[in-house]
C-alpha cells in the first residue's frame, strides 16, 4: 500500500476565506435572539457585514457570514406588535375535522350534477359530464387514457 504525499498547507492558503473578526469580540453587536417571543423580546443590533451588496449570494463568504440578522428588525417588530404578548407565533387556532360518515363520504364524491350519482373524477364532474382530461392531440376530444393521449394516439 502507498501512500500519498500532500502538498505544504501553504500551497492551500490562496483558496482560504479572509480572516474575519471574532463575532463574540463585540457584543453590543451582536443579535439577541431569545427563542420564547411570549416571555422576552427580539433585541436587534445593526452589524454592517464585510459582505458588500456585491458579494454574490450563492458565494462562500456570503453564507457562512452570520454577523446578518435572520429576520430584519422592521419585520421582527411588526411581527410582534400583531401578536398579542400571551399568545406564541407557533400556536394557531385550528378546527377540529369530524370524521365524515360513509353517506357523507359518498355525497362528497359523487358528481355535481343534478341526479348523476356517479363519482367525480376531476373538478367536480364524472367521466360522462366532462370529468378527466381530453386527448392533447389537436382537434380530438375524446378523453385521454394515458400519458395525455386517447387510446387512438397511443395513450392505451
Amino acid at each position: 500500500m502507498s501512500s500519498i504525499t500532500l502538498p505544504p498547507l501553504h500551497a492551500w492558503a490562496n483558496y482560504a476565506l479572509p480572516a474575519r473578526a471574532n463575532p463574540m469580540a463585540a457584543a453590543k453587536n451582536l443579535m439577541v435572539f431569545h427563542p420564547s417571543p411570549a416571555i422576552h423580546h427580539h433585541h436587534y443590533h445593526h452589524h454592517h457585514t464585510p459582505s458588500t451588496p456585491t458579494t454574490p449570494k450563492l458565494s462562500l463568504s456570503f453564507i457562512l457570514d452570520d454577523s446578518r440578522p435572520l429576520t430584519p428588525p422592521a419585520a421582527a417588530r411588526a411581527r410582534e406588535s400583531r401578536l398579542p404578548p400571551t399568545q406564541h407565533p407557533v400556536t394557531k387556532e385550528r378546527k377540529r375535522n369530524r370524521k365524515m360518515t360513509p353517506a357523507e363520504k359518498r355525497a362528497a364524491r359523487s358528481c355535481c350534477v343534478e341526479g348523476c350519482t356517479n363519482y367525480t373524477i376531476d373538478r367536480g364532474l364524472c367521466f360522462r359530464h366532462g370529468g378527466g382530461k381530453s386527448c392533447s392531440m389537436p382537434g380530438c376530444t375524446a378523453s385521454a387514457k394515458h400519458r395525455g393521449l386517447c387510446w387512438k394516439h397511443g395513450g392505451s
